[in-house]
């Protein structure tokens, strides 16, 4: 027989051989295995290592939610992240460390039994009451405290039963048929019935007022449970029996119902049985039990919290049992790297690389189809279900299957990714060899594409998805996604936007193409690629599983867990650039084996028809319910619990003053939120100091630096991993005082030390001016000395010396002819002349008193008129005011030049000057009716070789005066000078300016 012939005979009897196991029935539900606990519950447990303490004998909750711990080593609280050893509860010492029984009244508070010499403490809005042994109270060990349906608080001790009356305890004992021995549980029944474990036996009763009689069985039976159905549970070492107020008739001794050695009940009616180093649970209402190992320790003691976390503490420390949001399947079979893919009405086909293809439901396993390796799974549009591996493509419909072994040159290469092709066919995408069209049974091996270095042999798609326009689209490798429609080709990559690394998954929603690669998810809007971004800098890393729910939801699965993200988020990421949506994520904290895959089978995420969302790991399958996901509604209480300055530490007690000096410090504090502690969310505020609410995320310190002395206020919230926030935030005031130097007074003194700093260095510069002021003036006058010296030693000299030789000559000439006429006028002109020239030496030599302006222009205009045949004018208006000293000279000097110009060269009848006196401004105006002024020097602002004018606009120019030249045909010049008034006023000065004036001078 030839070896093709004997591959054919085996592949008929194996598909014979699959028709007959697609047609048997399914198994019966009683052949699944037992569920596990770690299926329904992620358990976590602290030992010694991490800083736990060990040998718990009790557990309870106060309502403030600190979960307290009776331990052989002391009594501790615990806030779901930290354990501390307390000594003292709110400021009240402990009787001793020894602690073995507490109690959590529902109004608050926290009641403390003690081991070694009895006694019972209660703690309560800052307030300890203490009873010891012997007050009432029963010597020995506290071993149980419980409540009455009437509110009365009972305890058993080493010696006996005792009951509160109101601020004592009354013991229990013989009068009410209690026998003296050791009392070790007292326990009240939904009928009111009190139930007392006593050394030797049970006994009950109906009422407060009853006796106690024996119960049934008979026996040293403990460790009494109150089930769901109101029966009551006690057992002896290992085994537990009903038990009953009376025996029964015909009593033929108690049979055990159940082994183990302490029996609790939660709320939701579940049964947990303690054993040697381990524990056992039954779900309400089932006979099922799940087991797990509790690490070696002896469980000594249970507690449900107010969240629904169940708590076991034993020798070797504490374990903590939370209820997962993704569920695990009830299997046996440990998978490797499986595949999945929807069934036909709900469930979830799944195949590996070394078992067989199964149809799954939340149950677990509903039927086993075929075996045979698989390393890609693909349920088309039709519902036919495709599988692929190293050698093979076949596809499962009903109870027929359909075989197509891989191309020659593709055996061996596994199958990566398949979906439909929309001209019939199948496309297959295989490993190393690329892309493949499966259609009539023959397969079409399709063109490289230019992706990457020629040669390589990674030209293969890592996912595939058929659009809503037929075309195919291919996700690759090194960031390129390719489109292949009616034979084009259109390939994206950075330029149009794509940003995934290796893409890892390809999904199609309706219309929408959405892509998941090993950087992060896109979307494809008709044009480019967009990438999604979650807050704070979220990427979802390496997502390889993409779904939408019928709501818009958003799904994916990546590295770093399952996200979630609605649709409304969704929609404003995609109308809004940049936008960072808020997600939900599912990780190990939630019951997640593992992580999505980052090759193959993918993809890792599908939905199944039911809604039910199924994810695969390495060796796990996981799902969940979207539309019934598991939520907390209690919102975490916060609190402050210290401030640290440096190594110090501070209580947060009212009035908190800090030490002085205080600049920096780290406020520490923390939620009561014992499900998952990691997600709990912060927010905090430091008045006086933020403007705005901090997010610090999950962080539980607040850090402040460079603060200044004065009063502030630290405020705190908290949400629970569901985003449940606490309306009541938590609150702290402290005060930093000041040290001398940050006080007032200290700035006061440094304020006025440094105006007398300023003063002394005014002062001083005061002085120095005034030096240089006086040096400059002397300068000034002796130089005008030095000219009048000059010009009276040379130039009058040598012109009194000319007068004379001509008077010399005119005594020559005879009296009456035109020559004597005409020296005798030039020698009267020579006497102007040299009477003009000592006037201007007498100027030199002192300046004129300027005190009184009108009456110096009075004087000036009379002498000129007498020289001069014209009438002289002067007009003051206003209220006459003092001008400054500098202001009157150069004022007098710039009238003084316009009326001796006036009267020397205008020719003029009548001048006049006018004085304006005006609180804002001063006016002087000199003007007459003679010739006026040419033009031109009127244009030029001057008169070549003179330098009259010029000085007049320079004088102006030093006293911000503003001089106007201008003639009138006809009716001769007018030169006017416009200063501001407060340039030439003289202010009055005040006290301080007249002292600094006497200072200086």
């Amino acid at each position: 027989m030839t070896t093709a012939r004997a591959s054919l005979l085996l592949h008929a009897a194996f598909a014979a051989f699959c028709g007959l196991l697609l047609c048997a029935p399914p198994p019966a539900l009683a052949q699944q295995p037992p569920a596990r606990l770690l299926e329904q519950f992620t358990h976590t447990s602290w030992g010694a290592l991490d800083s736990a303490p060990v040998d718990i004998l009790s557990i309870a909750q106060t309502s403030d939610g600190w979960l307290w711990l009776a331990a052989g080593t002391g009594l501790y609280r615990f806030d779901g992240k930290r354990y501390e050893r307390v000594d003292s509860v709110e400021g009240h010492a402990l009787l001793s460390s020894n602690v073995r029984t507490l109690y959590a009244p529902p109004e608050g508070g926290l009641w403390v039994g003690y081991r070694i010499g009895g006694g019972i403490s209660y703690f309560s809005r800052n307030q300890a009451r203490h009873f010891a042994a012997g007050q009432g109270l029963p010597s020995g060990a506290i071993t149980s405290i419980a409540r009455a349906p009437d509110g009365v608080l009972w305890i058993s001790a080493r010696d006996g039963l005792a009951r509160l009356d109101g601020d004592h305890f009354v013991t229990i004992g013989a009068d009410f048929g209690l026998p003296a021995r050791r009392a070790r549980q007292v326990l009240f029944d939904r009928g009111g019935r009190q139930w007392v474990a006593m050394q030797g036996g049970i006994f009950s009763r109906t009422d407060s007022r009853a006796q106690f009689m024996p119960a049934w069985p008979h026996g040293d039976l403990s460790g009494m449970a109150l089930a769901p159905d109101g029966s009551v549970w006690a057992s002896d070492i290992d085994s537990y029996y009903r038990l009953q107020a009376e025996a029964p008739s015909g009593d033929g001794g108690a049979r055990p119902a159940l082994q183990g050695n302490n029996m609790y009940f939660d709320r939701e009616g579940n049964q947990w049985i303690f054993r040697a180093g381990g524990l056992e649970r039954r779900n309400a209402g089932s006979s099922e039990s799940q087991r797990q190992d509790l690490s070696g320790g002896l469980p000594q003691s249970f507690f449900q919290d107010r969240e629904g976390n169940v708590w076991i503490g034993t020798s070797a420390g504490l374990n903590r049992f939370r209820h997962n949001r993704l569920l695990t399947l009830p299997l046996q079979m440990v998978f490797n790297h499986p595949a999945i893919a929807p069934v036909t009405g709900g469930g979830v086909w799944a195949g590996d690389r070394i078992g067989a293809l199964r149809v799954l439901g939340p149950e677990g396993e509903k039927r086993s189809v075929l075996s045979g390796h698989i390393s890609a799974l693909y349920r088309d549009p039709d519902g036919v279900l495709w599988a692929g591996n190293d050698d093979e493509v076949w596809s499962v419909e009903g109870g027929r299957v359909e075989r197509y072994p891989l191309p020659p040159e593709a055996k061996s290469y596994e199958v990566q990714a398949m979906s439909r092709a929309s001209g019939g066919g199948m496309w297959v995408s295989v490993v190393r060899e690329g892309l493949y069209l499966l259609k009539d049974g023959q397969w079409r091996r399709q063109p490289a594409l230019p992706l990457s270095t020629p040669g390589m042999g990674d030209q293969f798609p890592t996912s595939l998805e058929t659009g809503s326009d037929g075309a195919l689209w291919a996700g690759y490798i090194r960031n390129y996604i390719v489109r292949l429609a009616d034979g084009k080709v259109d390939i994206y990559s950075a330029d149009q936007g794509l940003d995934l690394g290796h893409v890892l998954t390809l999904h199609r929603s309706g219309t929408q193409l959405w892509a998941g690669g090993e950087r992060g998810v896109a979307w494809f809007d008709g044009q480019r690629f967009a990438t999604l971004h979650g807050l704070r800098g979220e990427i979802f890393r390496g997502v390889s599983g993409i779904t939408r729910s019928e709501q818009g939801d958003l799904w994916l699965f990546g590295t770093e867990g399952l996200s979630r993200i609605t649709a409304a988020q969704v929609a404003r990421a995609m109308s809004t650039p940049g936008y960072e949506v808020e997600y939900e994520r599912f990780d190990a904290h939630d019951g997640l084996l593992g992580a999505a895959s980052q090759l193959r089978p993918m993809p890792s995420l599908v939905m199944g028809d039911d809604g039910l969302l199924w994810m695969a790991t390495a060796n796990r399958i996981n799902w969940i319910n979207p539309a019934h996901i598991t939520r907390n509604p209690v919102p975490p209480a916060v609190l402050v619990q210290d401030i640290a300055v440096g190594e110090q530490r501070y209580s947060p007690l009212p009035g908190l003053v800090l030490p002085k000096s205080t600049s920096n410090l780290r406020i520490d504090y923390t939620a009561l939120s014992l499900s998952i502690p990691e997600r709990v969310r912060f927010r905090y505020r430091l008045d006086g100091v933020d403007t705005e609410w901090q997010d610090p995320g999950a962080r539980r310190q607040a850090f402040y630096t460079n603060l200044d002395p004065g009063e502030y206020r630290f405020r705190v919230m908290a949400a629970n991993e569901d985003g449940v926030w606490n309306p009541q935030e938590a609150q702290l005031g402290f005060s930093i005082p000041p040290t001398f130097v940050e006080t007032a007074w200290f700035k006061l003194l440094c304020v006025l030390a440094l105006a007398a700093l300023l003063w002394v260095v005014y002062r001083l510069r005061l002085r120095h001016v005034t030096r240089q002021l006086r040096t400059r003036l002397e300068d000034r006058a002796d130089e005008r000395e030095r000219i009048a010296r000059t010009l009276h030693d040379t130039f009058l000299q040598s012109v009194q010396g000319l007068m004379l030789r001509v008077q010399t000559l005119l005594k020559r000439l005879p009296p009456d002819g035109e020559a004597y006429q005409l020296v005798e006028k030039i020698l009267n002109q020579a006497d102007q002349v040299l009477a003009e020239g000592r006037n201007q030496v007498r100027g030199l030599r002192s300046v004129p008193h300027l005190d009184d302006l009108p009456h110096m222009f009075g004087e000036l205009g009379q002498h000129l008129r007498e020289e001069h045949a014209a009438d002289f004018a002067l007009i003051v208006t206003g209220q006459q005011a003092t001008l400054t000293e500098s202001a009157r000279e150069h004022l007098y000097h710039i009238g003084r030049e316009a009326l001796l110009n006036a009267f020397r060269h205008s020719g003029a009848s009548r001048i006049e000057l006018e004085l304006g006196y005006a609180a804002e401004h001063f006016t002087l105006v000199v003007r007459d009716d003679g010739r006026g002024i040419d033009e031109k020097v009127l244009a030029a602002g001057e008169l070549p070789g003179h330098w009259g004018l010029i000085g007049m606009r320079e004088r102006a120019m030093k006293i911000d005066a503003a001089l106007d030249l201008w003639c009138r045909p006809g009716m001769g010049t007018v030169a006017q000078v416009s200063a501001p008034g407060a340039a030439v006023y003289e202010r009055k000065p005040g006290a301080l300016r007249r002292w600094l004036m006497r200072e200086a001078a």
